[in-house]
C-alpha cells in the first residue's frame, strides 16, 4: 500500500469514527438507563471504532456532563463574512485573499492564518460552485447545480428553437465571402430536427419563419415529421421575440415560452454543440481550427465552400442525424422514435401556413404580359387570364424565391400563386454553378499572379539597405560649428545680447552750441640748426 493510500484510509477511518461516535454513545447511554451496560459493551464499541476502552468511557462521561453525544467542537479557522468579502474582492484568488487577510491581521495585531489553513477552510465551508461564482459569476456557479430531469413528453409536445452560427466562411454567388447562420427546430421528445433554414451574413426573423414552415409541413420536400407543436421554447433573441414571429405563432395557436438560461432548452443547445464538433469542424475555412502560431490557423488558406454546396452538405448531415445516429436517451434514432410515438398530429395546410407567414413590401405592382416583376424576376400568375393591368401586392416566403402570392392592391383578397417564369432546368443550374466555380478559380489565380508580380516589381523598394546617418557634413563644417559653439559658451549672459544702433539726436531748440575749434597747423619739424 502506498503512502497516499494509507493516508486516504486513515482519513476515511477518522471520518467513520466521527460519524459513528454519536450513535455508539447514545446506544451505551440507553443500556446504562436499562441497567445492562457492561465493560464488554464498551470494549466492543472501542474495538469497532478503533479507539481504546478508556476513550469510550471518557465519551460517556462527557455526554453525561454536557448532555450532548457530539464531540466537542475544535477551535479552527472558519470562513466568516469578512473572509468571504475578501475572497469576493480578489475574485476567488486564494493567494491574493491570503495576502490581504495577513495584512489585516498584522495591522490588528493578530496572528495571520496560514495559506494551507485558508485552503482547508475553503474546502470545508465553501462549495466548488460558490468559488466558481466568485471567479466567473453566477452563471458559472449554476453549472455546479444538479438539474432535475424533465418528464417524458410525446412528440410535438415541446419544440426548442435557436440560431447557430456556423464558424466558417462560404462563397456567395457574387464571389464574396460571408458568414452563415443556421436556424432550426428540434422536437424535445424524439430529438428530431423538425426544420431548418440557412441564412448568409446574419439570421433574422424571416429565417425563423422559413425554418418554422419547413418544420410544420410534411411531404416529399420536408420529410415525414411535421405538424404543429403544443409549445416552443425560445431564448431572448430579438428575432424570436419580434412582433412578426409572435403573430405567426399566435395565429397558429402555438404559445412561446421564453427561457433565460441555455440549460432550460438543453436539447437544441446540445444540437448546436454536436453540429460544431461533428459537422462544421470538418469543413474548409473552419474559424476555430487549431492555431499554427499566434496568428495563423490550420486550413485558413483552403478554398472556401460555395453557399449551395454548404446547404447540400448540411441537408445530408441533418438527414444522417435523423435517420442514422442513435440517441442514448431513447435508444433509437430520432426517426424511429418519431414513428414509434402514436400521438396524433395537429397538421396545417400549406395554403393556411402561407397566409400566416408571408412577408410583403407594401409596394403595388402591375400584372403585365410577362407576369409580375419582383426582385429582378418575372413571375407568371397561375390564374392570370384576363388580369393584365391589374394592380397587385406581392407576399413571399423567405428563402423561397421560386414562387410568390398575389393579393389585390388593397391587400384583402387573395388572387392566387405566381411561379417563376422561364425557370431554368436542373442541368442548366448545374452548368451555371460549374461556370461560377471556374470563374472563381480563374479569379484566384489572377489575383495570386498579380500579387507575385507586385512583389517582384517592388522588391528593391521593400528590402532594407545598410544603415545610414543623415544628415552628413564635411570635417571643415564640423570644426566651424564647434568653434562657433565654444565662442558662444565663453560669452557672459549680458555680453551675448546683440548690439542695437541708437541714432544721435540734435540739441533741443534754444540751446547755445559752441563753435567747433579749428586745429592749428602742425608745427614744422624743422630743427633749430635749420633756423
Amino acid at each position: 500500500m502506498t503512502d497516499e493510500e494509507d493516508g486516504a484510509g486513515s482519513a476515511s477511518l477518522a471520518d467513520r469514527r466521527e460519524l459513528l461516535r454519536a450513535v455508539a454513545v447514545r446506544s451505551l447511554q440507553q443500556r446504562r438507563v436499562e441497567g445492562e451496560l457492561s465493560t464488554a459493551h464498551v470494549r466492543l464499541v472501542a474495538s469497532s471504532l478503533g479507539v481504546s476502552v478508556r476513550t469510550v468511557w471518557r465519551w460517556l462521561a462527557r455526554a453525561d456532563q454536557t448532555g450532548s453525544v457530539e464531540p466537542a467542537p475544535r477551535a479552527r479557522f472558519e470562513i466568516t463574512d469578512e473572509v468571504g468579502e475578501v475572497l469576493a474582492d480578489c475574485l476567488g484568488n486564494v493567494k491574493r485573499a491570503h495576502e490581504e487577510l495577513a495584512r489585516r491581521a498584522r495591522v490588528a495585531g493578530r496572528r495571520p492564518p496560514g495559506l494551507s489553513t485558508l485552503h482547508d477552510a475553503i474546502r470545508r465551508d465553501l462549495t466548488p460552485g460558490f468559488m466558481a461564482g466568485l471567479r466567473e459569476g453566477v452563471p458559472a456557479a449554476r453549472g455546479y447545480d444538479p438539474a432535475f430531469k424533465r418528464p417524458v413528453v410525446h412528440r410535438n409536445e415541446v419544440w426548442e428553437a435557436d440560431h447557430q452560427h456556423a464558424p466558417l466562411r462560404v462563397v456567395l454567388p457574387d464571389g464574396s465571402l460571408s458568414r452563415v447562420w443556421v436556424t432550426w427546430y428540434e422536437d424535445r421528445a424524439t430529438s428530431m430536427v423538425m426544420g431548418w433554414a440557412v441564412t448568409a451574413s446574419s439570421a433574422h426573423r424571416d429565417s425563423v419563419l422559413a425554418a418554422l414552415r419547413s418544420a410544420v409541413l410534411t411531404g416529399d420536400d420536408y420529410g415525414p415529421a411535421g405538424g404543429l407543436p403544443e409549445l416552443v421554447r425560445i431564448d431572448g433573441g430579438a428575432d424570436f421575440v419580434s412582433k412578426a414571429v409572435k403573430d405567426a405563432f399566435g395565429a397558429l395557436g402555438v404559445p412561446l415560452q421564453r427561457v433565460y438560461t441555455p440549460r432550460h432548452k438543453g436539447g437544441v443547445e446540445r444540437l448546436n454543440r454536436t453540429a460544431v464538433s461533428r459537422f462544421f469542424a470538418d469543413l474548409p475555412r473552419y474559424t476555430k481550427a487549431p492555431l499554427l502560431d499566434h496568428r495563423r490557423r490550420a486550413g485558413q488558406d483552403d478554398p472556401p465552400l460555395a453557399y449551395e454546396a454548404f446547404v447540400a452538405l448540411l441537408r445530408e448531415w441533418v438527414e444522417r442525424h435523423n435517420t442514422v445516429d442513435v440517441v442514448a436517451r431513447t435508444g433509437m434514432t430520432p426517426l424511429e422514435a418519431w414513428q414509434a410515438d402514436t400521438t396524433e398530429l395537429r397538421e396545417v395546410s400549406a395554403s393556411d401556413l402561407r397566409a400566416y407567414m408571408m412577408s410583403g413590401d407594401d409596394r403595388p405592382r402591375k400584372i403585365t404580359s410577362h407576369g409580375v416583376h419582383f426582385h429582378g424576376r418575372f413571375y407568371m400568375p397561375e390564374d392570370g387570364v384576363g388580369r393584365v393591368g391589374t394592380r397587385v401586392r406581392v407576399h413571399f416566403m423567405p428563402h423561397h424565391a421560386h414562387e410568390i402570392d398575389l393579393y389585390t392592391a388593397a391587400g384583402k383578397r387573395y388572387l392566387g400563386r405566381a411561379v417563376l417564369a422561364d425557370e431554368a432546368s436542373e442541368e442548366e443550374r448545374r452548368a451555371v454553378l460549374k461556370s461560377r466555380s471556374a470563374r472563381d478559380r480563374e479569379l484566384r489565380r489572377a489575383l495570386k499572379r498579380s500579387a507575385a508580380g507586385r512583389r517582384d516589381r517592388f522588391a528593391a523598394s521593400t528590402q532594407a539597405g545598410p544603415p545610414r546617418r543623415l544628415p552628413r557634413m564635411t570635417s571643415a563644417q564640423a570644426a566651424k560649428e564647434l568653434k562657433t559653439a565654444d565662442q558662444t559658451r565663453a560669452l557672459a549672459p549680458r555680453e551675448r545680447a546683440t548690439e542695437r544702433y541708437v541714432p544721435r539726436l540734435g540739441p533741443a531748440p534754444g540751446w547755445a552750441v559752441p563753435l567747433r575749434a579749428v586745429p592749428d597747423e602742425e608745427p614744422s619739424m624743422r630743427s633749430d640748426c635749420d633756423q
